[in-house]
């Protein structure tokens, strides 16, 4: 069996960690397996569902508090296990030490996967893309911007984010019970999935929906994850008494369903690599309005509208309405394969990544 060594700072489920167990759910784990070093871990992470199929999941010491005792501990999670591959998934350049310790314990391939286009780690990201030529024998980005990003002028191997694009086929049966149990059948329903953290605009996307219920008093706007600034959010809906519109579901293990009940997919952010949740909602079948913010890549159906973040949240509010007016019947089909056309099968990537 070959085993392939992930590092993380935790399982929790967000971007890059539905990617990584996106690919892992669908490996023949008795020909491949994902192992995972991660800096933390929580209750409600992938933790019990990796060791469940075989996987091992490792605690270091986290970076910040402890430098020297997270590069001693990755190398000897490395060289006691004789890993050869090890991937390290990160939104900036500071964790590259990482697959230095990585190569000091004898992986000979190591890998860099960039996920994002920004962070809020500017200054050390900058000093530390200097050792991306060297350190790392292969880079990997989710996008171009997040290529860029990440390596600057060095090459890099674009390696898009995948879903299980079955897992979100439209269903009008589905459709139907999701709203029933929510009891939202004679609502319009808007969805956003992503964690509380500045970068997804979470703020903004609160006060234009406030204009949307102004049009649409029946609006519904379901907030799923979890994050930081989650208290601060709840705030916010209190104090334009949101209360009974805006609905925080946490962490959900059935977002497919959620999507299926779902009219509008909203997603303002400031920046992204390439989100994952906005392929997810047009494989569902959804019309989605994002930020311009955000990579065209991840525009693979007709049904995407980009808006600057510089637009009033009135004229936002306008466009979210315009498109919840759109029938989901006509189109859904086609953006299942439209989304399989552009590459975002994950069956296609697991068979692919099991290659490495």
């Amino acid at each position: 069996m070959k085993r392939m060594l992930h590092i993380v700072g935790g399982m929790y489920p967000g971007g890059l960690e539905n990617f990584i167990m996106n690919i892992y759910r669908n490996l023949d784990c008795d020909k491949v397996q994902f192992d995972v070093i991660v800096h933390s871990i929580r209750e409600g992470d992938y933790t019990k569902e990796i060791e469940a199929s075989g996987g091992k999941v490792y605690l270091a010491p986290r970076k910040s508090r402890h430098p020297l005792g997270n590069f001693l501990a990755i190398r000897k999670i490395v060289k006691e296990n004789g890993y050869q591959v090890v991937i390290r998934h990160s939104d900036n350049a500071f964790p590259v030490l990482d697959l230095l310790a990585a190569w000091m314990g004898g992986a000979k391939k190591r890998i860099y996967q960039s996920h994002s286009s920004n962070s809020s780690h500017v200054g050390l990201h900058k000093f530390f893309r200097m050792f991306m030529g060297w350190i790392p024998t292969d880079r990997f980005a989710c996008s171009e911007n997040a290529g860029n990003w990440m390596y600057g002028n060095r090459s890099c191997q674009i390696v898009k984010n995948a879903i299980d694009v079955e897992q979100y086929r439209f269903s009008d049966q589905l459709r139907e019970q999701a709203r029933s149990e929510w009891q939202m059948e004679d609502c319009i329903v808007y969805s956003h999935v992503g964690i509380y953290m500045p970068a997804k605009n979470h703020k903004f996307l609160v006060e234009f929906f406030a204009e949307i219920v102004k049009k649409q008093p029946n609006a519904r706007l379901m907030l799923i994850g979890e994050g930081g600034l989650r208290e601060e959010i709840e705030q916010q809906v209190k104090e334009l008494h949101l209360e009974k519109q805006v609905i925080l579901t946490g962490i959900r293990s059935d977002v497919p369903k959620l999507l299926q009940m779902t009219d509008v997919f909203l997603f303002p952010s400031i920046y992204e690599g390439l989100p994952l949740s906005v392929i997810e909602a047009q494989a569902a079948g959804l019309p989605c309005l994002i930020s311009d913010r955000i990579t065209k890549e991840v525009v693979v159906t007709e049904q995407v509208v980009s808006m600057s973040l510089d637009e009033p949240k009135e004229r936002w509010a306008q466009q979210a309405v315009a498109l919840s007016e759109i029938s989901r019947d006509s189109y859904a089909e086609t953006s299942q394969k439209l989304v399989r056309k552009a590459g975002y099968d994950v069956k296609d990537l697991a068979e692919w990544y099991a290659g490495l």
